[in-house]
């Protein structure tokens, strides 16, 4: 079973304030050949840079805020650091400073400082906040928590960005005095991956290997797309005999939510004692924080500790599953394009493989848009939601659907 957590006590992690190390993988962009060799990056375009370089002139705090698709998103923010001339502060999960002792040192010295994500952490809140409050630096956050893994789709954000962003805009503006000087401004930032692969090698090859895993022969005979579904129904017919002790009836996305549920009810009754309501996403990360602190203490008899971590396992599912947005690749929301289909597969590889072999190709199109101020007064107590952000997210979903309408079809679109 794939290890899910890091069983040891959390540490927070700060990254030192100046970084020979930071100054040369930025200045000679040494962090593309990392993003080639591991993420396929191929190729870059930043737009719209000059809206940061006017906040950063202007002496204002600047707090990024991305969608979040890709492992590549954290590193190839570099690529507009490095035409703004200008460093950042990025936040990072503390799993990936337990990978390797390297890659431990080398994240901590781009700029990368720690996040406990299963339970309140202070001191990364606090780093963050003063931060900003500095100004010495822009902040990195990708309010989503988690990768999305689906381009033209976020999943929502988590709340600690917005308290962070007018927490130190109270601070600045108490240091200036009352004074309109020293604001504190989020910037929308998409990333958008295109796809410049050879597109039925890289489909054939996740299919393949998708395939092989069912014991099918190739379906080759099939058009792409009636292909690709009968394999995801393939694989979650397994996941449903392992689960529900049986197939289900229905359409695919209505096993997918009857799946879902059926994890999640048995999940918060164990823990909750009942059935809880909402996004399902943040539901498991609910119930994370109390599954795992006694995990990482390491007090748990060894069949208690097995136990959470199967807990664990079947809520990571829930979240793999959520991450197949409903009708992704029937054109009911959106376009079916090249970059939807390869998404799919990639999902439906790593899923099954924690790892995904497809060799493909990506241009990374980085698009800046106009800032959000962020007001020095605290969220009202009634408030389900901060007005900041859901700004925030409203620019970056406009800009996104933009992209993805100047996208071609995928039945239009040239084949190799």
């Amino acid at each position: 079973m794939q290890a899910l957590i890091i069983e040891k006590p959390y540490q927070f992690v700060r990254p030192p304030r100046r970084s020979f190390v930071l100054w040369v993988v930025a200045g000679l962009r040494l962090y593309r050949i990392w993003l080639k060799s591991s993420e396929n990056i191929y190729e870059y375009e930043v737009k719209n840079q000059h809206r940061i370089q006017a906040s950063l002139d202007a002496g204002h705090s600047v707090l990024v805020a991305g969608n979040h698709c890709r492992n590549a998103d954290p590193m190839a923010i570099g690529e507009l650091l490095y035409v703004v001339n200008s460093y950042a502060y990025l936040m990072a999960s503390w799993h990936l400073y337990n990978q390797d002792a390297f890659s431990a040192w080398m994240i901590k010295h781009l700029g990368a400082f720690s996040i406990n994500r299963e339970g309140m952490d202070k001191q990364a809140i606090s780093f963050s906040i003063k931060t900003l409050v500095d100004g010495e630096r822009m902040l990195v956050i990708y309010p989503e928590g988690s990768i999305s893994r689906s381009n033209d789709f976020m999943h929502p954000f988590l709340d600690g960005t917005g308290f962070i962003a007018r927490s130190a805009a109270r601070k600045r503006k108490k240091l200036a005095g009352g004074k309109n000087s020293g604001k504190v401004m989020i910037h929308p930032v998409t990333f958008r991956y295109h796809f410049i692969g050879a597109f039925h090698t890289c489909c054939n090859h996740s299919l393949g290997v998708l395939e092989s895993h069912l014991n099918w022969e190739p379906q080759t005979n099939l058009p792409l797309l009636e292909r690709i579904g009968k394999v995801a129904e393939g694989l979650l017919a397994e996941r449903e005999l392992a689960y529900l002790g049986e197939e289900s009836s229905g359409g695919y996305y209505e096993r997918i939510e009857a799946l879902i549920v059926h994890i999640l009810t048995q999940q918060e009754l164990k823990w909750k004692g009942s059935v809880q309501s909402g996004d399902y996403i943040p539901r498991v990360k609910s119930l994370r924080p109390l599954i795992v602190p006694d995990l990482t203490k390491g007090i748990l008899d060894d069949q208690e500790a097995a136990s959470r971590r199967q807990d664990l396992y079947d809520l990571n599912l829930v979240q793999q599953l959520c991450y197949y947005p409903v009708d992704y690749l029937t054109g009911r929301t959106g376009k079916v394009t090249q970059e939807r289909i390869i998404e799919t597969l990639e999902r439906l590889e790593e899923d099954l493989t924690d790892k995904i072999t497809m060799p493909r190709r990506f241009k990374l199109v980085i698009d800046v848009l106009d800032a959000v101020e962020v007001p020095a007064e605290k969220l009202a107590r009634d408030a389900t939601s901060d007005p900041v952000l859901d700004e925030v997210r409203a620019r970056l979903e406009e800009n996104l659907l933009a992209s993805a309408e100047s996208m071609d079809s995928y039945v239009t679109a040239d084949t190799d």
